[in-house]
């Protein structure tokens, strides 16, 4: 296990920086970024960095196809099962950092070598789904999440990765992995599936490790391709309004997962999880170590954030060795099995009624969860009633989420001068039993009260004047017992606001720090109305791909962000926005220190789309915790999101023969600078930094052959080779080369012709080739033509990688390879 508390990290230099800045307070001197760095965080701030190693893994397997569970206020992990060996493991934990092992949940030989178990919790019965050694599913129940779980059903077949999802209206659901994309099946119970329907969701070849859920009515699914042992196995996700079945939009900034690297590899079959504060989202996936000594692979467990802006999904991640914040937990929690604290509540009773309220308050926006089970004989079920209660201020002022057992019933109720009125019901299934637990999760955002039971969304009410209070019980005719109660200061995804952001990634301008004059500025407030976080008076607008933009009007208009710098370096600034009526002037600061001016200009060619990702500019910052600042100087702005990437410099020219950081793919032989096409398989080479930004490409291509097809990479990335995976497997820009046309396509695990050109090129000759790659700009030059044959402004760039070459099972030679700074 890797966390850290900063009373803990006396070896790491983070811990030294907060000494020093002790110091440095107290001496009254200026800190260093690094010191500031540190005081950004709370004192008790627990960190962890992945890849995370629990207790009791498979030895020589570890943890893989991870999958975490939320019940009563814990988290239940369960993981594939080493091969030739039989039983389920479990881990738990109140914090998604701190796991306790909790032994093998079942032994029965039918689970050897399970793959990819998942556990749902129905009216009292905990139901793992699982495809031992991927030869079909079985389904098995237990009473407890940790077991022991009993086989239910013979093999139901399906492939592999099986997983659930519960609709609002208690429908079940299973999607399984499949060859043309996800399978989705309906479920008439927990042991039944029907046939299967393929989605849409589908990434080019094998697609497994599906699940599904559903938040402010869309249907979000994640999944995973293409083998265990590609470096590029990734994550990808889609949304879907319609339903479990799609037809799914597939959102332009996927994978939201993926690297190559060696030592952070191969990273795949995620499962989504709510965080122990209620609000935020975390997802949970494996890293490929390597085979083991058997031949399975070798896996390790990560956690990072998820984050939402709008229906746009983002990851805040994926991050190794790179501390993060651990996750938030409630303002208030407690087991109340475990004893009703006189601390946190106040409990009274009387002959027909029982109430327990805690003695914090909630803010207006708040998200509260009730977990309790009646302990009451079938006979009184008729009469007796539990109030989850909430925005309380007395007995005859509060709200309440009222059961009605005997009815399988909810009612929202409000109690005003003691007056009760009923604003809203809904039926629950027939078939539920209050002696087992269930839950009610109250969720009150700016204008509107949301009310879930047992994880499905029964009632939506309109509310104009929110309001905080206590929150608690109130029992009639019932003896109730009470579990995991909770609440947190944060709804609707406010969480991601504050939440820090990792850097080198993307952020999502709409996350901007709370409260006027802390997370935002107005010179003047905003007389529209805005889409998102109205109350802040800040002009934010829903975008057709449903994400918002934030504008910023006037000059000395500014918003604040939380960053989580990894390395001290240069970061290039890669900003998305609207294009903008006249030239625009943002100044960019880290922690109040000297700003850097950035400036778009109207007429940037990348506008062509009306929207675009431009290069502006290059901002230093140290590594650890900082504020951004980022102020309007000139505009007006309407920013979508913007990028942080490491750069590094490239500032000489360099032979493509003597970098060392070539990674190969094929068979291409080498003499000297000469990489010659083997002729049999799909050669490719890449060499140079993932940070290069701005560089010139020169080389010599000659081709051997009419049927010659190859060509060269630039602002490459995430490259990656296996057998068993799309064919296309890298992200930035390929320039196709063949007798007869040169094209320029946008790669992205899949090929996009972007630009082509007729071209008439003789076999045996020599031609000589120039590629500009320029902020969002891509040029090639034939010969020593001043006109670029092709040239493309790409609204969307790949803004940095490296450079690499091509032979498409060919025998294309290429010689002279040079990269070159470009001149200023």
């Amino acid at each position: 296990m890797r966390y850290f508390n900063l009373t803990q990290m006396r070896a790491t230099k983070l811990v030294a920086f907060l000494v020093v800045c002790i110091v440095v307070m107290l001496s009254g001197c200026k800190s260093t970024p690094e010191e500031k760095a540190v005081v950004l965080l709370k004192e008790d701030a627990k960190l962890y960095t992945n890849s995370l190693k629990l207790e009791q893994e498979w030895e020589d397997y570890g943890i893989g196809d991870p999958f975490i569970m939320r019940y009563n206020g814990r988290f239940y992990l369960y993981c594939s099962t080493k091969d030739f060996r039989p039983g389920i493991k479990a881990w738990s934990s109140e914090n998604l950092v701190d796991w306790k092992y909790e032994g093998l949940v079942t032994e029965d030989l039918i689970t050897t070598g399970a793959y990819a178990p998942e556990v749902f919790y129905w009216n009292g019965s905990f139901y793992l789904y699982t495809s031992p050694a991927g030869q079909g599913h079985y389904v098995l129940q237990s009473d407890s999440p940790t077991g022991p779980f009993v086989v239910k059903t013979e093999n139901l077949g399906n492939s592999i990765d099986g997983s659930v999802f519960i609709d609002d209206d208690g429908k079940w659901y299973f999607t399984n992995a499949g060859t043309q994309g996800i399978v989705a099946h309906e479920m008439p119970d927990p042991l039944t599936i029907d046939v299967g329907v393929t989605t849409n969701a589908f990434l080019g070849h094998w697609t497994e490790g599906s699940m599904i859920w559903k938040r402010n009515g869309l249907y979000y699914m994640t999944y995973t391709g293409n083998h265990v042992f590609s470096n590029g196995y990734r994550v990808n996700y889609a949304v879907s309004k319609d339903g479990p079945f799609g037809d799914y939009t597939i959102p332009a900034n996927n994978p939201i997962v993926i690297s190559v690297k060696d030592e952070f590899k191969g990273l795949g079959h995620s499962a989504t999880v709510l965080g122990p504060d209620m609000d935020s989202y975390y997802l949970t996936y494996h890293n490929l170590v390597g085979h083991s000594s058997e031949g399975p692979p070798v896996r390790e467990l990560n956690i990072d954030r998820l984050a939402y802006n709008g229906d746009k999904l983002v990851v805040f991640g994926p991050s190794h060795d790179h501390m993060q914040p651990a996750p938030a937990m409630p303002s208030l929690y407690s087991w109340l099995t475990d004893g009703i604290s006189s601390e946190q509540w106040d409990k009274s009773s009387s002959a027909a009624e029982q109430k327990v309220l805690s003695k914090l308050s909630t803010e207006d926006a708040f998200i509260a969860e009730y977990n309790f089970r009646l302990n009451f004989s079938d006979s009184a079920v008729d009469s007796g009633t539990i109030a989850a209660v909430f925005s309380y201020a007395d007995e005859a002022n509060y709200s309440a989420i009222k059961l009605w057992p005997g009815k399988h019933e909810i009612g929202y109720v409000t109690v005003q001068n003691g007056s009760e009125k009923q604003l809203a019901q809904a039926l629950l299934p027939s078939e539920f039993d209050y002696s087992k637990l269930h839950t009610i999760r109250v969720e009150q955002r700016d204008d509107s009260v949301l009310v879930f039971f047992d994880g499905m969304k029964k009632i939506e009410e309109h509310t104009a004047k929110p309001s905080g209070g206590k929150i608690g019980y109130i029992a009639n005719q019932s003896q109730p017992i009470y579990e995991y109660t909770a609440f947190t200061n944060e709804a609707g995804g406010s969480s991601d606001f504050e939440a820090y952001k990792p850097v080198p990634g993307a952020i999502e301008s709409v996350h901007y720090l709370k409260e006027a004059d802390r997370g935002f500025h107005l010179e003047q407030k905003s007389s529209e109305t805005s889409d998102f976080r109205k109350a802040d008076g800040v002009p934010i607008r829903k975008l057709d791909d449903g994400s918002y933009s934030v504008s910023l009007l006037q000059g000395g208009d500014w918003l604040k962000y939380k960053l989580n710098v990894k390395d001290h370096a240069k970061y290039g600034i890669g900003l998305t926005l609207k294009k903008p009526e006249k030239d625009v002037v943002l100044e960019w600061s880290i922690d109040g220190g000297e700003a850097v001016k950035t400036k778009i200009k109207a007429d940037d060619p990348a506008f062509v789309e009306g929207t675009a990702k431009v290069r502006i500019g290059t901002i230093e910052i140290a590594a650890g915790f900082h504020e951004l600042k980022i102020e309007l100087k000139a505009g007006p702005v309407e920013m979508h999101s913007f990028e942080l990437f490491a750069i590094d410099l490239l500032d000489k020219e360099q032979p493509f023969h003597s970098l060392s950081s070539q990674t190969g793919m094929g068979l291409f032989g080498q003499s000297e600078d000469d990489y010659s096409g083997s002729g049999i398989d799909d050669d490719m080479l890449f060499a140079g930094s993932d940070n290069w930004d701005n560089y010139e490409l020169t080389f010599d291509v000659q081709l051997n052959a009419e049927t010659d097809i190859g060509g060269v990479f630039v602002r490459a990335s995430n490259e990656s080779y296996h057998p068993a995976q799309v064919r296309d497997a890298v992200m930035g820009y390929y320039i196709g080369i063949s007798s007869s046309q040169l094209t320029l396509n946008r790669m992205n695990y899949d090929s996009n012709l972007v630009a082509s050109e007729t071209a008439e090129l003789e076999t045996g000759k020599a031609y000589s080739f120039r590629v500009v790659a320029k902020d969002g700009n891509i040029q090639l030059f034939l010969g020593d033509g001043s006109t670029p044959v092709i040239n493309y402004t790409d609204p969307y760039p790949f803004l940095h990688g490296k450079v690499g070459i091509r032979s498409e099972r060919s025998t294309m030679l290429f010689n002279h390879l040079m990269i070159n700074p470009l001149k200023k």
